[in-house]
């Protein structure tokens, strides 16, 4: 069991005990560093005086919901945890109110275990190039992705990159669709060359760094799907 995952702290919120203790358990058993809370207020209070690196966070809970939690969190400057809310029953609005809030993953009850230990775990092994010549771009959609634990490297120059895709089989390259059509045919023929799987993701000043991030893990999602 590598250091890693003992380091890995967190907070199970959820006003059912059983659900609270069975949680923390498995967490514990998998080699986690696992916390609980019984209701919103808890967690708030819990997460200003700990940064816990995950929080399961239930939706429905007696004193507020998770949207309210994650809001609150946020004008507390306290939104630093990677939030996985789960919830019993689908309610469009606040599954949208949760998603433009920017938690890490969104689950039905009933859940699987194995799935929370895989978010959990997840991400550290995707690996990525960012191929943008736009530094702020370049920068935030960087940070977002590393924040999420997943392997980045950035070029902004074009050889850079294709050297780059030579000698590694990324799992995304992600790059300009501004960019000048020769260089975008010339990466996509390095990875046909190379016969790489790496998957191509393009974007532009006019996608926010978090709406390519949260593009990158949905497509993540969907190979899931499709390999199940």
């Amino acid at each position: 069991m590598s250091d890693q995952r003992k380091s890995t702290t967190v907070l199970v919120v959820d006003d059912h005990p059983a659900i609270r203790s069975t949680m923390t358990d498995v967490l514990e058993a998998e080699g986690f560093i696992p916390e609980h809370a019984e209701n919103g207020s808890d967690a708030i209070r819990k997460c200003i005086e700990n940064d816990y690196d995950f929080v399961l966070l239930d939706m429905q809970m007696p004193d507020m919901n998770g949207v309210e939690v994650l809001r609150q969190l946020k004008a507390k400057n306290r939104y630093h945890s990677k939030f996985i809310v789960i919830t019993a029953f689908s309610i469009q609005e606040l599954e949208d109110q949760a998603c433009e809030l920017g938690i890490y993953a969104f689950l039905r009850k009933p859940i699987k275990v194995e799935k929370i230990i895989e978010i959990i775990r997840d991400n550290r092994g995707i690996s990525i190039l960012l191929h943008l010549e736009d530094t702020h771009l370049r920068t935030g959609i960087s940070h977002l992705l590393e924040d999420s634990g997943f392997l980045v490297t950035t070029t902004k120059n074009h050889d850079d990159a294709l050297n780059q895709l030579r000698q590694i089989n990324y799992n995304f390259v992600i790059y300009d669709s501004d960019s000048p059509g020769i260089e975008q045919d010339a990466i996509q023929r390095t990875i046909k060359t190379m016969n790489s799987d790496t998957h191509c993701v393009e974007t532009n000043e006019d996608e926010s760094p978090k709406q390519v991030s949260n593009r990158i893990k949905q497509l993540i999602e969907q190979a899931k799907k499709v390999a199940a």
